[in-house]
């Protein structure tokens, strides 16, 4: 079998840009020719596949997971556009192989092991993340299938088509058993473990996040013919609101916050903008703080007669101390240098986290890059990362 980096470099392919990128969008093309080949693979290892109505993909050690309790590991398998080779894909398949290993290896597990795909986290397609955890927990609000692309193609038309074409493949999951515990192998996406020298990252806790969308009205008219103290201009209604607001979120300690997209109707160089929008993106590792903050966006907004919509909100959360210290002894095992640090990034585990004991487990980014063309990490780190993985499911489900 294939190990770890020769199947990163298979994956990256699928969807690969003429900027050396990955685009991989929950239910496109790329996305389904994805979840087919890690079936493929989950099939090659003898392990059982499962799809869900959401498009989480699974590979068991059972072929009937019934009522019993489970371990599940994995990540998700869209990108964000233009990303990395390794965010989400690289959990995805590390858990693939090490549960696939593990069976050929010792036979069934005392407790099943369960890998998923999950299939959507990024909120890269449509405005809203997380949906593949959010669905398996049984948190996914209905508003979520009526959501819309770009392009017009709602959530639930998208993912009708592409579950479809995967329950050709698989048979529909059906486990009622209780998930004894989650675990995420991840790239770190920041600096730390690169610059301090250590082999592995053992996740305490993981930040809270709020993505936000605010909209600013105004009147489209003519740009040559409207005088400047008889317009409504939307454009700048939101100039305005987002210089308050990078003076008033700078006042935040430790604060993380990003508006890294805008939307301008009706986006004609000669028409006096109608409306814009804009995404803001906050997070924080203290819940409290992180709250305060959006109260701060929220009057600002309303001060402006702007309109605010919350898109995610996931709450801050500490991760399973008894499963850290089941992968501090994978670690060293592995004779692996490693440190506990705070996840600012969003993850799966998250989500899962509120009602699972779960840990993730970080292997370093090259110059803490990520989601772009540059994330990388040193193919002995992502070996190493995998069998460090692997120990501490073996651990958890053999001994």
């Amino acid at each position: 079998m294939k190990n770890i980096v020769s199947l990163l470099n298979e994956f990256k392919k699928i969807g690969l840009t003429s900027f050396d990128g990955v685009t991989r969008c929950v239910y496109d093309e790329n996305w389904l020719a994805a979840q087919k080949k890690y079936m493929q693979i989950a099939s090659d290892y003898g392990l059982y596949t499962f799809v869900d109505d959401i498009g989480n993909v699974y590979a068991t050690t059972e072929k009937n997971l019934g009522q019993k309790i489970f371990i599940l590991s994995g990540s998700h398998m869209d990108t964000v556009i233009n990303g990395g080779p390794l965010d989400g894909v690289y959990g995805t398949l590390a858990s693939l192989i090490s549960i696939g290993t593990l069976m050929k290896k010792f036979g069934h597990p005392k407790i099943p092991l369960v890998a998923v795909s999950f299939s959507e986290e990024e909120g890269s397609r449509f405005n809203t993340a997380f949906t593949g955890s959010r669905y398996l927990m049984n948190k996914l609000e209905d508003t979520v299938y009526g959501l819309r692309d770009h392009e017009g193609l709602s959530f639930n038309h998208a993912r009708q088509n592409a579950v479809t074409q995967l329950k050709e493949l698989a048979s529909e999951l059906k486990a009622t058993g209780l998930i004894h515990a989650f675990i995420e192998l991840h790239i770190e996406q920041g600096p730390i473990l690169e610059k301090k020298r250590q082999d592995i990252g053992i996740v305490t806790d993981i930040v809270g996040q709020k993505k936000l969308l605010i909209k600013c009205y105004g009147v489209a008219n003519h740009a040559g013919t409207t005088p400047m103290n008889m317009r409504c201009d939307a454009m700048k209604k939101a100039v305005t609101l987002i210089h308050q607001l990078y003076a008033v979120l700078d006042e935040f300690v430790a604060l993380r916050y990003t508006i890294g997209q805008i939307r301008v109707q009706p986006n004609a160089a000669n028409v006096i903008p109608s409306e814009v929008d804009f995404s803001l993106d906050l997070r924080h590792k203290s819940q409290k703080r992180l709250d305060d903050a959006f109260t701060a966006v929220k009057e600002l907004t309303e001060l402006n007669d702007s309109i605010l919509t919350i898109m995610t909100d996931v709450n801050a959360i500490k991760l399973s101390d008894q499963l850290a210290n089941n992968s501090a002894l994978a670690a060293q095992y592995h004779n692996s240098a490693y440190q506990s640090l705070i996840s600012g990034a969003g993850h799966d585990a998250q989500i899962i986290a509120k009602y699972v004991p779960t840990t993730m487990i970080f292997v370093p980014s090259i110059k803490g890059n990520s989601h772009s063309p540059s994330e990388n990490t040193k193919s002995e780190h992502l070996v190493n990362g995998q069998l460090v993985l692997q120990q501490a499911l073996y651990q958890l489900a053999y001994i």
